[in-house]
């Protein structure tokens, strides 16, 4: 098996498409989707939805919020029913982009009724050829509404939102198998190094060169439990200068060598493909 195959569901000059959920309990195989976020809604269905590095009970009703690089496959034991919207960033504004960013990859929903009316409503009118407004519109409203369903308990504090930093995590999820430099990050969204220092600290407590760290970390735990890559091969894949060099970064993140890993997590994979 090669690395993790990335897949589009949109075409390239498209900016949304909402199509129903597929109607199947065939496994799926782990894969990415790159450059659009993927907002699933299912009122039915059971089985379990691995994303990254994480296994999800398939629990309906419920969303699943997958953003741009982010690993998943799905294997259900019941048929599942629901909606799939694929959007890009371009299409949200500043409130829509706030949201996106900040949920969480899994979300139990509440008010089912009124959300699965909602989409129901949205997919009508996008197969009527809406206007673009009334589309974006509804995605809006649809946003808001999960993220109401998601904080409505939710007593803790906000960090305050930093565009920039969420557009650094961004560039990571695209980039980090080769640029591996803060500088060059900082560079690319035109500001200092230092600044970009600050931003990050001040979102998530963590220094952008530990962000970097722990995405090139998870996708190695990714490769190590989703495909059959040799640990060679998998320090290859991340462009580490050479296989040594890779064992002694994942062993110093997580105290298991790469081979004690892949051993500990393929029965845990088994569960969802």
């Amino acid at each position: 098996m090669k690395a993790i195959p990335v897949k589009s569901k949109i075409d390239a000059l498209q900016l949304l498409k909402i199509s129903p959920f597929k109607e199947v309990i065939k496994p799926t195989v782990p894969h990415k989707h790159a450059d659009y976020f993927e907002l699933i809604f299912l009122s039915q269905g059971a089985g379990s939805h691995v994303i990254d590095d994480r296994i999800y009970d398939v629990l309906p009703p419920a969303v699943y919020f997958l953003k741009p690089g982010q690993t998943h496959c799905w294997d259900f034991s019941c048929i599942p029913r629901g909606f799939v919207i694929l959007f890009r960033e371009e299409l949200l504004n500043r409130e829509s982009l706030e949201i996106v960013y900040r949920l969480p990859a899994h979300s139990r929903v509440g008010d089912s009724e009124t959300l699965l009316e909602l989409i129901s409503r949205f997919h009508r009118d996008y197969l009527a050829k809406s206007s673009a407004a009334l589309l974006r519109s509804y995605l809006q409203l649809i946003l808001l509404k999960v993220s109401e369903e998601q904080y409505r308990h939710n007593l803790q504090p906000e960090q305050p939102f930093n565009q920039v930093y969420y557009r650094f995590k961004g560039l990571l999820n695209e980039r980090y198998q080769n640029v591996r430099k803060i500088k060059d990050y900082a560079a690319i969204l035109g500001i200092p190094a230092g600044r970009l220092n600050d931003i990050c600290k001040k979102a998530s407590g963590k220094t952008p060169s530990t962000i970097l760290n722990e995405r090139l970390l998870l996708e190695a735990k990714t490769l190590l439990s989703h495909t059959a890559l040799t640990i060679k091969e998998v320090a290859a894949e991340l462009d580490f200068a050479d296989t040594s060099h890779f064992v002694k970064f994942f062993k110093l993140k997580t105290n298991l060598t790469p081979g004690q890993y892949k051993e500990m997590a393929i029965p845990q994979v088994h569960r969802a493909v």
